[in-house]
């Protein structure tokens, strides 16, 4: 059973996330709103790009600016700099109420595989997990004992040639020797999300511009998210500093 039940998994989380990048494409990235934001994004990174250049550039012949000059370029400077931070911010909400969709529509399907699968022996480890990771892989058999799960595995297999919990009704696989090797739905779907889910999305998936892709990070040092810092009473400059330590 473990084999066909993991295939059924990974194509259904497969084919729902190739179903989320298309619906997404379809009804938000080729939508007029976002490929509007996307070319002004750019056009204002270019101009900020620009001036940052005009600024460091600095020719022996030139006279040192005046006071006055020098405000001017950074006031233009931090404009720039506002204007690209709020279409960043633009162009991450996008992204964010994509993502929001998907992980409603893996909940969903975590619920039908759960139904499906309940009380369910989905795989075997090939190795017996420590007392924390067990917690996942016997998700669902949370009020069976380890006997008991052999059982039921004993009784899913029908003692055939496949059976790999070992038994008086089948042989023993090399590589299992307990039965607290014995797997739920949880685990299985933990690992098929994190891997095929990626893989699809590198192929099909919609990635921002660079710059904008810091899906949070670009909410925040918007102006507007600033604005939401200042009400919630936290200072801006210790989150930045935060999001440094934490490595986000």
């Amino acid at each position: 059973m473990t084999i066909s039940a993991i295939s059924n998994i990974a194509l259904a989380i497969g084919f729902t996330e190739l179903l989320a990048c298309i619906i997404s494409r379809k009804f938000i990235f080729q939508s007029k709103s976002y490929t509007r934001a996307v070319a002004d994004y750019e056009k204002a990174k270019a101009r900020r790009d620009k001036t940052v250049a005009s600024l460091a550039v600095k020719h022996p012949s030139q006279q040192p600016k005046s006071q006055k000059n020098a405000d001017r370029d950074r006031k233009k400077l931090e404009w720039e700099n506002k204007e690209v931070s709020s279409l960043a911010a633009e162009i991450a909400k996008r992204h964010t109420q994509a993502g929001v969709c998907q992980s409603v529509a893996f909940l969903i399907l975590y619920r039908i595989l759960a139904v499906e699968y309940a009380g369910n022996i989905v795989a075997l480890l090939p190795f017996q997990p420590f007392k924390l990771l067990q917690r996942m892989t016997f998700r669902g058999f949370t009020n069976m004992t380890v006997s008991e799960v052999q059982s039921l595995w004993m009784e899913q297999s029908h003692g055939g040639p496949d059976a790999t919990i070992p038994g008086d009704m089948g042989p023993v696989h090399p590589h299992v020797s307990s039965a607290s090797q014995a797997c739920s739905l949880a685990f299985i779907y933990f690992l098929c999300s994190f891997s095929i889910k990626a893989i699809v999305q590198k192929a099909f998936g919609t990635k921002p511009p660079p710059g904008a892709d810091d899906y949070v990070g670009s909410v925040i040092d918007a102006p507007q998210g600033q604005k939401m810092l200042q009400n919630f009473g936290l200072n801006a400059e210790e989150v930045k500093d935060a999001r440094k330590v934490l490595g986000y």
